[in-house]
């Protein structure tokens, strides 16, 4: 029998407005976590895995069954399954650690995988660039107005989210067009975290973060490399960890 992998992947932005087939990237998504599922050690989805999750007292978002039924699977054989909040799917609580038995987390984390040390992170907790930005992430991660929020009728908050996000994404693509994509080293922010923490913390052998939704692979140092793992909206890609070798990959599968 192979040695047990660690799985890695983020941004499937599930039940976006923008996906063109919702439900087709979610089978894709569940016959991905088939495929691995005999191999799998772990699996870290890196944030934003739903476009929109908010957790109520008695109500989640509707959806998403196939996915959360393959999560639950996957944890009932042992598998660990590790959710890291994204600044879409902020507003996970308990639902998923009770439910499906996934672990969340909640800031940027360090851990030793089969001898090497990784720092993971969504991507967004680091992104200090715009003062705008630090502002609606303390904002949407604030208790209180997690409450206040809280005490709006579901019909309307998820109409009101699913709408912003479609047109944070639409601003988005539009920026992307212009710019490019990877913007460099010089200028790629995750990039420039990873070169000033490895200063202080030189024991880092990878870094890996999503939100950026750019398949990148990046030696650091000698003894450290960065990955940005892609999204499950054009790339389909994942990221795996086999103990010797780290591999940037994709999903293709006859549909």
């Amino acid at each position: 029998m192979n040695p047990k992998k660690i799985y890695f992947a983020s941004d499937a932005h599930l039940g976006a407005r923008f996906h063109r087939e919702p439900l087709a990237v979610e089978k894709r998504l569940v016959r991905w976590l088939d495929s691995i599922c005999d191999e799998a050690a772990a699996v870290y989805f890196l944030g934003d895995m739903f476009d929109y999750w908010f957790e109520y007292k008695y109500v989640v978002p509707k959806g998403f069954t196939r996915f959360l039924g393959k999560v639950a699977d996957m944890a009932d054989k042992g598998i660990e399954m590790h959710f890291f909040i994204g600044n879409h799917d902020i507003w996970m609580f308990d639902y998923l650690p009770a439910e499906t038995g996934a672990i969340i987390h909640r800031e940027p984390l360090t851990v030793d995988l089969m001898g090497k040390r990784f720092f993971l992170a969504h991507g967004d907790e680091v992104d200090n660039r715009s003062l705008m930005f630090r502002f609606l992430r303390g904002l949407f991660r604030n208790t209180f107005c997690q409450q206040l929020y809280a005490a709006i009728h579901p019909r309307w908050t998820m109409g009101f989210a699913y709408g912003w996000s479609l047109h944070s994404r639409q601003a988005g693509l539009r920026e992307q067009e212009e710019t490019g994509s990877y913007k460099g080293e010089a200028a790629e922010y995750l990039v420039l975290f990873a070169k000033e923490y490895l200063k202080t913390h030189p024991d880092i052998h990878f870094f890996i973060f999503g939100h950026r939704h750019i398949m990148l692979d990046l030696m650091l140092s000698r003894t450290s490399r960065l990955l940005i793992a892609g999204d499950w909206m054009r790339h389909f890609s994942y990221i795996v960890w086999d103990g010797e070798s780290l591999t940037m990959e994709q999903f293709e599968t006859e549909e």
